[in-house]
């Protein structure tokens, strides 16, 4: 059965890798962003999927959730919204399709890291639904949004 994601989403495919890493780019620059063989590799990969929101033809954002054998909790990767396009619902719309690509894929949880300093963020994760499960010290190998520690979040679907 096909999965029918909200209007604009769809799966990236490898051509899509430079736009999707220019985005990459935008939202996470220098050290913290992955690399384009990272996010290829991410695309390619059998145990996760990249979803991308797009309008016009141009890529506005993607989501890349991924998968754990024999696990029925699947994770947010990274979500990166062009910050041209940030504030229009775009990250809402991508993480309800990350949720039914997870439910699709016979799991029954999605859950994600974030800098636990990156309000923006939390606010749209707690929007959605998510709890913070845990907090992580020292989570993250470079600052993200001036600390390392990250919250866990969780939402049972």
């Amino acid at each position: 059965m096909k999965i029918r994601f909200p209007s604009g989403i769809k799966q990236a495919i490898s051509d899509e890798i430079d736009e999707i890493f220019e985005i990459e780019q935008k939202c996470f620059p220098g050290k913290i962003g992955y690399s384009k063989q990272l996010l290829k590799n991410l695309i390619l990969d059998k145990n996760s999927n990249c979803l991308v929101e797009t309008n016009n033809g141009i890529i506005r954002a993607f989501l890349i959730v991924t998968y754990c054998k024999n696990s029925l909790i699947g994770s947010i990767e990274t979500i990166d919204v062009d910050p041209i396009f940030q504030n229009k619902g775009i990250g809402l719309k991508l993480i309800r399709a990350a949720e039914i690509d997870v439910i699709q894929n016979g799991m029954c949880w999605l859950q994600l890291e974030v800098a636990e300093t990156n309000t923006a963020a939390l606010e749209l994760y707690r929007k959605s639904g998510y709890t913070i499960k845990e907090r992580i010290k020292n989570y993250y190998t470079f600052d993200h949004n001036g600390t390392c520690n990250a919250f866990r979040m969780i939402k049972s679907l």
